[in-house]
């Protein structure tokens, strides 16, 4: 897309997607510093490169909550078009709660043109937010050729896990204690709490981090994948690649996850009792779970395909910037 950049201070696959499908530049800034100078350092890199490159629509991904605070506050004075594409973090913040990130973010979805969000529920917040807003669901990822490993089970899970604030490990290994099941979990075990890990049942696997290949491998060779969170209305990327696999998939019932993904998942309140019974539920629908999920990954990228489309062909129109509502 001539005149447009999209910027980010970390690489995450939604972000890529979109720019992908919209034939939009992606610009990965990166640094190993932490903390303050991290910001300063990127925050410098950042605005020389807006003085350089001067586009005429800037999309940046959220979070970074700093960068796109960064690109708001710079954008009467470069001149850009300011678009957001704003993860439920950003929109509603759950892991960072401090006051000031709160009053932050809306003032970011204030003064951007437009935010893009995953669903409908989160393009509800922004409105009542003050923001403008335009619905896009991630991408269904084309996973890369490779065949599937053998695992010890009869009925083998993948839980999809990075060990974050609003993830429910502790309850997803307790349910599978003294289940018939072999559950992989991703991720680096060492963020797990220390009296959760010593409790760990014989039938839990880690799998430590994973590149690519080897985590694509892994989702293959499971029968069924969980990806749980406990933040309201989250579409959690291991859904997608659930979907991309044709596998049955274990969610949180938070209403966003149960309107798009409907009877293609089995959804669960994320207590240990709850997840147990969910996961029988999962062994004993497979076949029609794999069948649902199949139908669902065809509606999914029509769907994208088709709101993408729509918005470059918003992207495109020179227009000036409107008052709050939702875009279609």
């Amino acid at each position: 897309m001539s005149g447009a950049l999209a910027l980010t201070w970390f690489e995450h696959r939604r972000t890529k997607e979109l720019c992908a499908g919209l034939d939009i530049e992606l610009v990965v800034l990166a640094s190993a510093l932490r903390g303050p100078l991290r910001y300063v350092v990127l925050g410098g890199r950042t605005l020389a490169l807006l003085a350089r490159r001067r586009p005429q629509v800037l999309l940046v991904q959220n979070p970074s909550l700093i960068l796109t605070a960064l690109a708001a506050a710079s954008r009467g004075v470069l001149g850009y078009r300011l678009i957001a594409d704003a993860h439920n973090e950003a929109v509603v913040p759950f892991i960072n709660r401090q006051w000031w990130v709160s009053r932050l973010s809306r003032w970011v979805i204030r003064r951007a043109d437009l935010t893009i969000v995953s669903n409908r529920q989160l393009a509800e917040r922004v409105l009542r937010q003050g923001g403008r807003a335009f619905t896009l669901p991630d991408r269904v990822p084309a996973p890369p050729p490779g065949a599937p490993r053998t695992l010890d089970g009869a009925f083998n899970v993948v839980l999809i896990a990075t060990f974050a604030a609003d993830e429910p490990v502790a309850e997803v290994l307790e349910a599978v204690r003294g289940v018939e099941v072999e559950l992989y979990v991703t991720g680096d075990q060492r963020k797990l709490d220390g009296a959760v890990a010593a409790r760990v049942p014989a039938n839990v696997h880690f799998t430590g981090f994973l590149g690519e290949l080897d985590y694509w491998t892994l989702l293959r060779s499971a029968d069924a994948i969980v990806d749980l969170t406990l933040m309201d209305d989250c579409l959690v990327c291991g859904s997608y690649e659930a979907l991309a696999l044709g596998k049955p998939m274990l969610l949180s019932s938070n209403s966003a996850s149960v309107e798009l993904f409907g009877d293609c998942a089995v959804f669960t309140n994320n207590t240990v009792r709850d997840i147990r019974a969910a996961l029988e539920r999962l062994r004993l629908e497979h076949v029609r779970l794999r069948a649902a999920a199949e139908r669902k990954r065809g509606e999914l990228v029509d769907l994208w395909t088709a709101r993408a489309r729509a918005l470059g062909e918003l992207l495109a129109r020179p227009c000036a910037r409107a008052g709050p509502g939702l875009v279609n």
